[in-house]
């Protein structure tokens, strides 16, 4: 793959033709069917993520039947559960960092619940996803991706054992069942299961840590969420249309693909700019500008196509509380430094903050 080109794709409508079309193949995929895998190719092969048809379809099917809307609505309350009991932990304080009290710790614990993961191995499970998502492509930072990896993988393949043992109402043994009846081989369950921890919490906390970000330094936003916290989904898509964590998608191009009046051949590399695509001003008038009462649903956040995100609704849901909550029982809640001096973390494909301080009035 080395010395092929590198096109960058950065309208709207042209990148959703990337996304959804069978030409180009996410990397896991690629590289696993040209025989030629990189260091970092292997963390999403054998996953919905980094697989085509029809092996995309087997795998996406069990998933789909706990990640549906009607699914996730039952976890409602859970979700409002947690929200509310990371809260209480602060609300005497007069102000948190938002971050590690927030935006990380609340889809960590719903998805780890969702897994069946036990309570003592959160800590090991969140230092592994942060650590293979970690930015840099130097050596080092490939070894230290690749160590995390190792160890989470080791950790899901015990789990899947134990739940094979012992199983739970949860989604690891509702995949386990799914494997022994032939769907899934042992690799392609591990696999599936530690992909799920990095798509279910890292991401999410990143797009709520950047929703809070946006409607906090914008006075007249806030002001509006302070009188009325009642954010609704459509809300919700345009905070992940205006400053979603997804910076970047890559493909690469299976057979000769034309695009834009471009001519793509086997082995190029392209690169989605979804920050771009979701400011596009042919798709979005004023895109750069947040507007909680456009129509946004149809963003590339999620991606587009066979492989759009199956965890969605369930980000969405949690965004959506984790907002309404904060804003309900912290109704002077403002920023505890200018917004532009806030600290975010250094990946290019991931836009996410490293803090949020913020300050409001003490509450028993």
């Amino acid at each position: 793959m080395n010395g092929m080109p590198v096109w960058l794709v950065s309208r709207y409508d042209e990148v959703r033709e990337c996304l959804s079309s069978p030409a180009l193949s996410p990397p896991a995929a690629f590289a696993a069917e040209q025989g030629q895998a990189t260091p970092l190719s292997g963390l999403f092969e054998d996953t919905v993520i980094g697989s085509n048809p029809p092996t995309h379809t087997r795998l996406r099917q069990p998933l789909t039947k706990v990640f549906n809307i009607r699914r996730v609505d039952q976890l409602r309350p859970r979700i409002q559960e947690v929200t509310d009991s990371l809260l209480d932990e602060v609300a005497a304080d007069g102000g948190a960092d938002l971050v590690p009290a927030l935006a990380v710790p609340l889809p960590l614990l719903v998805i780890c619940e969702l897994l069946g993961v036990p309570t003592t191995d959160r800590e090991l499970i969140h230092r592994n996803a942060q650590a293979m998502l970690a930015s840099g492509f130097d050596p080092e930072a490939i070894a230290a991706s690749q160590a995390a990896a190792a160890e989470l993988w080791s950790y899901m393949a015990d789990l899947t054992e134990r739940k094979r043992r012992s199983p739970g109402n949860d989604l690891v043994s509702d995949l386990v069942a799914a494997s022994d009846e032939e769907r899934l081989s042992e690799r392609e369950l591990v696999a599936g299961c530690r992909a799920l921890v990095i798509a279910g919490y890292e991401l999410t906390s990143g797009f709520i840590g950047n929703a809070l970000h946006s409607l906090l330094s914008r006075p007249e936003v806030a002001a509006g969420l302070r009188e009325r916290p009642e954010i609704d989904l459509r809300g919700v898509d345009e905070l992940l249309r205006h400053d979603g964590p997804g910076q970047f998608n890559v493909r690469f191009v299976n057979v000769d693909f034309a695009l834009g009046g471009v001519d793509m051949h086997p082995g190029d590399q392209v690169l989605l700019d979804l920050e771009a695509a979701n400011t596009d001003p042919s798709r979005y008038v004023d895109g750069k500008e947040l507007d909680l009462t456009r129509d946004s649903a149809m963003h590339v956040q999620f991606g587009y196509g066979i492989h759009f995100c199956v965890g969605a609704p369930l980000a969405r849901v949690e965004g959506e509380i984790a907002i309404n909550t904060l804003f309900r029982r912290f109704p002077d809640i403002e920023l505890a430094k200018p917004a532009d001096e806030m600290a975010r973390n250094a990946n290019p494909f991931q836009r996410s903050l490293s803090e949020l301080p913020v300050r409001f009035s003490p509450r028993g």
